[in-house]
C-alpha cells in the first residue's frame, strides 16, 4: 500500500512582542510519519505580506491545507489572507476528548502530551541540518512550562521575555495531521 501524503501550511500570527511563525509539515499514512519541512518568521511584516508568502509556498510547496490560529486580531489577519483557503483554530486547554476530535479548537496541554510521546516514537522528524528557525522551535518547545491550578486545570506558557510562535506553529500543524489519521 502506498503512502498516502498530506502537506500543511500553519502559522502563528504575530502579536506585538512575537514573530509570525510559520511551519511547513509533510505527515504519511499508514506510515504514520510528521517531517518538519521549513520553518519561518515573520517579525514586524504586515499580515498581506506574509500571505502573500503563504500564496507562493502552497504552490511550490503543494499545500493541501493552510491553518491559522484564530487569536487577538483575527479580523485584520482574516482580511489580509481573504484570498486564499484557510482553516482558522484557537487554542484552548483541558478539553473533552469529543471536543478535541471536532478539530476546530486546539487542546494545548493534550497536545503537548501527544507531541512528547511522538518525540519519543521519532514520528516527528526535524530536517538534519537545523537552520536557525528550527533551532529557535526546539528552543522554544523545550522552553515551555506547565502551570497546574488547584482545580487540576494544566495550562502551558512561554517563558518571560521568550516567544512560541514556531512552537505553536507546529503545535497546531501536529494536531491537524492527529485528526487526519483518525480519519484513516
Amino acid at each position: 500500500m502506498e503512502n498516502k501524503v498530506l502537506r500543511l501550511l500553519i502559522g502563528d500570527p504575530a502579536k506585538t512582542t512575537d514573530a509570525f511563525g510559520v511551519i511547513g509539515v509533510e505527515a504519511t499514512w499508514p506510515a504514520r510519519k510528521i517531517y518538519l519541512r521549513f520553518a519561518k518568521r515573520f517579525w514586524n511584516e504586515p499580515y498581506k505580506v506574509v500571505a502573500n508568502h503563504f500564496a507562493l509556498l502552497k504552490r511550490l510547496y503543494k499545500i493541501n491545507m493552510m491553518i491559522l490560529e484564530k487569536n487577538f486580531d483575527y479580523e485584520n489577519v482574516s482580511k489580509a489572507f481573504a484570498h486564499l483557503p484557510i482553516t482558522y483554530v484557537t487554542t484552548t486547554g483541558n478539553m473533552t476528548e469529543e471536543k478535541r476530535a471536532k478539530g476546530w479548537a486546539v487542546d494545548k496541554p493534550y497536545m503537548i502530551g501527544w507531541l512528547k510521546q511522538e518525540y519519543k516514537k521519532h514520528t516527528i522528524l526535524y530536517p538534519r541540518l537545523l537552520s536557525v528557525e528550527f533551532q529557535e522551535l526546539i528552543n522554544q518547545r523545550n522552553e515551555m512550562v506547565g502551570i497546574t491550578a488547584p482545580s487540576g486545570h494544566v495550562s502551558y506558557k512561554r517563558q518571560r521575555g521568550r516567544h512560541d510562535d514556531l512552537f505553536m506553529a507546529e503545535l497546531i500543524g501536529c494536531n491537524a495531521v492527529r485528526l487526519w489519521w483518525d480519519l484513516q
